[in-house]
């Protein structure tokens, strides 16, 4: 049977939490609420315009209801949501074991290696729930197998969901996207060999694997040809041999569709916060960060660089307050827990350095509030954005969309989306205290002049690319992977033939 291009054909999406949940309301009716998130801000308007249905794991007992019905629910505009009922205690090592203490971990370079892993029998325990719901994830994504879709598969909680796809559709049109970084072979052989293997070969089983930066892309096709012998990897032609398939390996920077965020920001609850932020700013200058308070963010060396600032430029006590929109995350976990207590203790410890009975330097809100975020992200003079490692960061790109003040950008070269927005930011290791707190000061102290080009700069950049273009180009290459032959490509390239500085 003749397939249709995959730009024709019907998408089946699979991640691990979806762009809505569902609940009964008291007439027993389902109600849809809109999920939130990266992955969700990036992909779901494109994606529910377009003939598609999202699975993810059940969350709720609607959504549970929905995944027992054995069939997809609609979703406005477009689009249709089923779901994956996982079982508890599996899904509790798949998410909070290997998704979230051990790969996001991983990627983030966030292991004390001094101590920190330790490979155990528990390991092999909650590796073995991470297989089993990629397995079960596989399973219900072949149930669309009729309507000969193609499957886009999301990022790292995922990872082997190709492989247990193509193993029930050895046909099926698979594509996978990582959100995140990915780590480079040396870091890579921290886990268990077998677990990384199997992990590079669940990968494997997509037709094409995207990733948000050049760097990621490179490390991942370093890792195979450092891990798999028997896998034939073409360094030159960002593409990887396994058996009589080819996968190919490419960059699909996300972006932004900037219509809800604008709409957003012209709302009438986004125009009252943003009053309020102003009556407490006065005439001050405002730093913004919005992040999430977690490991990877960066957000104790953040702080700790505002108060080398204020230490160095007395000049500025007073003049400027550091608004953090901080909402807690995955608070389950010791590590993130004692990390938002040591943020917050630096909080405190800065204030009451600093502070007095006119002036609070730092102002700290840990409660989810996506309308505060954008009512302030119009607000801002200088917006800090200082990951240790991150997939692309859609706070960097969300800012300069609705900022209304021209504020400066400082951004961590870490960040995948530093390769789009890096020539107009103020650049920073996030690493490095010192250099941080000099930024902050640059930024505060640059000329208007200076600071129209840059903010402008941003938004160009940030508009060059949209979710529509992401999408379109990952389904012209799973049609350029389905014309190609059956015969391997040309000689593996070298580290040093291959022209390209790998990580």
């Amino acid at each position: 049977m003749r397939l249709h291009a995959a730009l024709e054909s019907p998408l089946v999406v699979a991640s691990n939490r979806g762009p809505v949940s569902f609940r009964r309301n008291d007439d027993g009716e389902l109600i849809g609420e809109r999920g939130s998130g990266g992955l969700v801000t990036a992909l779901a308007g494109v994606l529910f315009e377009s003939d598609a249905t999202w699975l993810s794991a059940a969350m709720t007992e609607g959504d549970q209801a929905i995944a027992a019905s054995g069939r997809p629910i609609d979703v406005s505009p477009a689009g249709r949501a089923a779901f994956v009922d996982v079982p508890q205690d599996r899904y509790d090592g798949f998410y909070n074991g290997i998704s979230n203490r051990v790969l996001w971990q991983l990627y983030h370079y966030l292991f004390d290696l001094s101590y920190l892993p330790t490979w155990d029998e528990e390991t092999r325990r909650i590796w073995d729930d991470y297989r089993e719901v990629n397995r079960l994830f596989a399973q219900a994504l072949e149930l669309h197998h009729d309507r000969h879709p193609v499957y886009l598969v999301q990022d790292y909680q995922l990872s082997m969901v190709p492989r247990f796809l193509r193993e029930l559709q050895p046909n099926a049109r698979i594509a996978h996207f990582t959100h995140t970084p990915f780590a480079a072979p040396a870091y890579m052989r921290v886990l268990p060999g077998s677990i990384r293997d199997e992990l590079l070969r669940g990968l494997l089983g997509a037709d094409v694997l995207g990733f948000q930066a050049e760097l990621w892309a490179e490390n991942f096709l370093m890792s195979v040809r450092d891990a798999l012998p028997d896998v034939h990897v073409d360094l030159r032609g960002r593409r990887v041999r396994v058996g009589d398939r080819t996968v190919l390996v490419r960059t699909y920077p996300v972006s932004l569709d900037p219509g809800p965020l604008r709409a957003t920001a012209r709302s009438a609850e986004v125009r009252a916060i943003g009053g309020e932020i102003e009556t407490r700013r006065g005439d001050m200058k405002l730093l913004l960060r919005v992040d999430r308070l977690e490991l990877s963010k960066n957000v104790l060396r953040g702080f700790q660089a505002f108060e080398s600032f204020l230490n160095d430029r007395p000049d500025w006590h007073g003049r400027v307050r550091f608004l953090a929109l901080l909402p807690t995350s995955r608070t389950d976990i010791p590590e993130y827990r004692d990390y938002g207590r040591r943020c917050l203790e630096a909080v405190d410890a800065i204030n009451a350095k600093f502070g007095d009975v006119n002036w609070q330097p730092i102002e700290i809100h840990t409660e989810e509030n996506y309308q505060r975020a954008v009512a302030a992200y119009g607000l801002y003079d200088v917006l800090l954005v200082n990951p240790i490692f991150d997939g692309m960061n859609l706070v960097s790109m969300e800012g300069p969309l609705v900022n209304r003040r021209h504020g400066a950008l400082v951004l961590s070269r870490n960040a995948g989306a530093f390769a789009r927005l890096g020539r107009h930011a103020i650049a920073v290791n996030p690493f490095d205290v010192a250099e941080t707190a000099a930024a902050i000061a640059e930024a505060l102290d640059m000329p208007e002049e200076e600071r129209v080009r840059r903010a402008r700069g941003l938004t160009r950049a940030v508009l060059t690319r949209n979710p529509v273009r992401w999408l379109t180009a990952q389904l012209r290459d799973l049609d350029v992977v389905a014309t190609m032959g059956p015969e391997p490509s040309q000689g593996s390239q070298d580290l040093e033939e291959s022209g390209r500085a790998f990580h």
